[in-house]
């Protein structure tokens, strides 16, 4: 009975899910995570989910931060780590651990979403990840008397490139890395590298993965949705945010603004 039970709650789960299944088809996410969770032992399980949402024929854009990995590079150089209002100031020697990073990071992702092991749940898969310089960038400048060198802002989106691949079938793989017209290269903040690109392509759904708490209410309860209007007015009202959260939840308000139906921030944790 126990048996039957259990089987009749997974029929009923798994017919459940079809609505989603059809709404989603077709559509395209933006996923954005930062290298902790990369360098973590949680990032097989997420290749196993993207590989279920690829599989169900959602267009797939991953967006990789590097943070930790810079770090570690510069530690093992001796140099350090400068930050100024939560931006790195990124002089030539933290330029090249950012080149390295974002290497090694892309190749990384690159392996684990090409896994096909039987009895695992990336048997068949068979995923083509895609990635090239779709990003221009631009320096962010000197901002308060402080020139932040090669620390760069987004200027445009080459969304007809990305959507070409998407369209071909491949999961584009974006870092936080964007070159000039003039061939600079130039290190840049993953979340709004992924806003951007959600935006240009009008994505259905822009997902960040965070390493923070969710934004919760007066009484400790996580607020599960937020209005744009109400996602502006909590950020105003709560300077005491987490500065993860309140980043993720600036760059969430800038994807939505450009156009994206719906912006993610669950722990990626949970």
């Amino acid at each position: 009975m126990a048996e039957d039970d259990t089987a009749a709650r997974f029929v009923d789960w798994f017919r459940s899910s079809s609505p989603y299944i059809h709404a989603f088809r077709g559509q395209t996410f933006v996923l954005v995570f930062g290298g902790e969770l990369v360098a973590g032992d949680r990032f097989i399980e997420l290749a196993h989910d993207i590989a279920l949402l690829n599989g169900l024929g959602i267009k797939l854009v991953l967006v990789h931060g590097s943070r930790p990995q810079i770090e570690e590079r510069l530690r093992a150089r001796g140099a350090q780590n400068q930050y100024l209002h939560g931006l790195r100031v990124t002089d030539e020697e933290a330029m090249a651990c950012a080149k390295e990073a974002a290497g090694a990071i892309s190749i990384e992702i690159a392996a684990a979403l090409s896994m096909g092991l039987a009895n695992t749940p990336m048997a068949g898969a068979r995923i083509r990840v895609s990635s090239g310089n779709f990003v221009t960038a631009r320096p962010l400048g000197i901002i308060e008397g402080v020139d932040y060198r090669y620390t760069g802002t987004v200027r445009r989106v080459d969304h007809q490139a990305i959507q070409q691949q998407l369209d071909a079938g491949a999961i584009v793989l974006l870092s936080p890395i964007g070159y000039s017209p003039t061939g600079e290269v130039f290190n840049l903040s993953a979340q709004e590298v992924a806003a951007a690109v959600a935006g240009a392509l009008g994505a259905r759904k822009y997902v960040c993965l965070m390493e923070a708490p969710g934004l919760q209410d007066a009484d400790g309860r996580l607020m599960r949705e937020l209005s744009l209007a109400e996602a502006e007015a909590r950020l105003a009202e709560r300077p005491d945010l987490a500065p993860a959260l309140a980043e993720g939840m600036r760059h969430a308000l800038d994807a939505c603004r450009a156009g994206v139906r719906r912006a993610h921030l669950p722990d990626y944790r949970v």
